[in-house]
């Protein structure tokens, strides 16, 4: 019983970690979408931010995509001009 109750444990908790990825990708895209480029194809910039976040130092990269998300979800496109640069420098 104990094995089983550690793998769902890992499966839950990887889920999460990856579902707040991808919400802050989406986030993020939108944003972009929204404030910078009307013509942005929002599933072209979650596909290469998932992969940039993939290709090395994934949990630092990670935490700049929360990080970022987490400023631009919550702002305007005026705001996020001056408060977001450091948050999201280096997001590609």
């Amino acid at each position: 019983m104990m094995p089983r109750t550690l793998t769902l444990t890992f499966v839950v908790t990887v889920s999460a970690l990856l579902s707040g990825c991808f919400s802050d990708t989406d986030t993020i895209c939108e944003k972009r979408k929204e404030c910078f480029t009307d013509t942005l194809n929002v599933q072209s910039c979650e596909d290469d931010l998932k992969a940039w976040m993939e290709r090395q130092d994934q949990d630092r990269r990670r935490d700049q995509l929360a990080a970022c998300g987490d400023c631009v979800g919550s702002k305007t496109c005026s705001q996020i001009r001056t408060a977001c640069i450091g948050a999201c420098f280096g997001v590609p």
